[in-house]
């Protein structure tokens, strides 16, 4: 499954969504004990697998939608750019699309260069009309194992803890702790200082926790 899921998605989407996981299981362990004050363990942690659940489905289908989304902008802009009335047309609808990620390592005259050799490659080219590819939708099931997967320590607590309670301020603290590793392992990917992201990570959800606390969670 860890093969499966490294295959399928690059470590910058790895990072991003077990970051938007370990946050939205954080809201959804609110969310669920919210008004539940007599509720036992094991209907916590239906309700909240249930929830985390339904994030991992929804956010798999939204990286499948992005995919096609993405291809079909891309489609448009290469028709946009072959249906230009000049070639400076067509070079300028290029620039749009790729100065932004070069104006810091490139020279306007290498830019250009560029953007011609662009135009010949989609020159040679078919267009092909945007639909959902068989790695889209791989792409999607890793994204909803690897928030399973990635949230699933946080409701082991309501398994394992008799108290209700305690099983809430377990769970949240191994949220906490794994907010602060990831963002521990995104500072050493980085480059950046990996004690400092962690702790904001780690930070981000401390607050959703004491905003849980204030609202009765």
């Amino acid at each position: 499954m860890r093969a499966f899921i490294r295959r399928h998605l690059d470590p910058a989407a790895r990072l991003g969504e077990v970051l938007f996981g370990l946050i939205m299981a954080l809201g959804i362990t609110g969310a669920v004990l919210v008004g539940r004050e007599e509720a036992d363990n094991h209907a916590l942690f239906v309700g909240i697998f249930g929830c985390n659940l339904a994030w991992a489905v929804v956010d798999g289908v939204m990286y499948v939608l992005t995919a096609l989304f993405e291809r079909a902008r891309k489609t448009r802009l290469v028709r946009d750019v072959l249906g230009a009335s000049t070639e400076d047309a067509a070079l300028r609808q290029i620039g749009k699309e790729l100065d932004g990620p070069l104006m810091a390592v490139t020279t306007p005259e290498e830019r250009v260069q560029l953007h011609r050799s662009v135009l010949a490659v989609l020159r040679r080219g078919e267009l092909e009309a945007p639909r959902v590819h068989r790695d889209d939708l791989l792409g999607g099931v890793a994204v909803a194992l690897l928030i399973v997967l990635a949230t699933f320590p946080i409701i082991v607590p309501y398994l394992v803890v008799p108290d209700p309670n305690v099983a809430v301020r377990v769970s949240n603290a191994i949220a906490l702790t794994l907010l602060f590793l990831l963002g521990v392992r995104w500072g050493q990917i980085v480059g950046g200082r990996p004690v400092w992201i962690g702790a904001g990570l780690t930070l981000i959800g401390l607050v959703l926790v004491m905003v849980t606390i204030v609202l009765g969670g």
